[in-house]
């Protein structure tokens, strides 16, 4: 009679190809936003075939065998393949051969995940706070979003640290989960997710730019580049590198500090409006300018 623990052993045994593969594949899919098998929840006869079989099971054995099931090492295998680092530019014949890179014919290029997004906004502010383990926490969101209509429980923000945890200790609720990571695409949790199909609305927009925790960011942000260097160019391309690892052109530049002082004359004309983000008129530009700095298409997309 066959137990549970006979199942487990057939689960690892090296005579059962499935589980390698459906981890490899998995694994895959978070760097190449696409599985082998696209179906990463289903690899049954109702799922989509692979597109590429014998590398499939190459990565299979690759994990299983060489890296004896080791994680870091297997990513470390994939990002430094050719295959990943590619440039993410395509021309038409590409786009036309292989729209969706199911192919790898170019590098990946994906939005970040929900959590990535706020953790990314956290780290580069200087607002992450390293605390490990605990109970969940409350970080910030707009007024009146989140109700209970079961309990009338209350979302009460955390204070200190807890307030800049990252986006793993926020608190869900099945019924009422944390709105800007559910307008990226974060599962309700009401059933099992194996795989996130992405997005892209005006209303992720919306949220990057006016959520009260993308604004406190932008506000840390903004102090962390003003520290930095003296004048406005210098900071603004500080702030660049720091989201980008690249040298920010003279055309972006030119662009941004041409918003700083659009927004500057704006705020010289509404202090009360000023004094909701900045003591000052410049300093509250140079925060319209790290939302905007943390809302680029390259800095949300890997």
């Amino acid at each position: 009679r066959l137990t549970r623990l006979d199942m487990a052993q057939w689960l690892m045994s090296e005579n059962n190809p499935l589980t390698a593969r459906v981890l490899a594949n998995r694994l895959w899919a978070e760097l190449f936003g696409i599985g082998i098998v696209e179906t990463q929840e289903d690899f049954g006869t109702s799922g989509t075939a692979p597109v590429n079989q014998p590398l499939l099971d190459h990565l299979a054995l690759r994990l299983q065998k060489t890296h004896g099931w080791h994680i870091k090492p297997f990513l470390r295998e994939l990002v430094l393949s050719a295959s990943y680092r590619q440039q993410s530019k395509a021309g038409a014949d590409l786009l036309e051969k292989d729209p969706r890179n199911q192919l790898t014919s170019r590098g990946p290029r994906q939005r970040l995940s929900a959590e990535m997004l706020r953790d990314q906004a956290l780290v580069v502010s200087g607002l992450l706070a390293p605390k490990q383990f605990g109970p969940p926490v409350f970080p910030p969101q707009p007024d009146g979003i989140w109700k209970s209509v079961y309990s009338g429980a209350k979302w009460n923000t955390s204070q200190g640290p807890d307030r800049y945890r990252r986006a793993i200790y926020t608190y869900s609720k099945r019924t009422s989960g944390y709105p800007a990571m559910l307008t990226f695409d974060a599962p309700s949790r009401d059933v099992c997710t194996a795989r996130r199909i992405g997005s892209n609305t005006p209303m992720q927009a919306l949220v990057t730019l006016n959520d009260p925790a993308f604004m406190e960011m932008a506000q840390a942000f903004a102090k962390r580049m003003s520290a930095s260097a003296a004048d406005l160019p210098a900071q603004i391309q500080q702030g660049y590198h720091w989201l980008t690892l690249k040298d920010a052109s003279p055309a972006i530049v030119n662009s941004l500090t041409k918003l700083h002082a659009d927004a500057m004359a704006e705020f010289e004309k509404t202090p009360a409006d000023m004094q909701k983000i900045a003591p000052d008129a410049s300093q509250a530009a140079l925060v319209l300018v790290a939302n905007t700095l943390l809302n680029l298409d390259s800095v949300i997309s890997r």
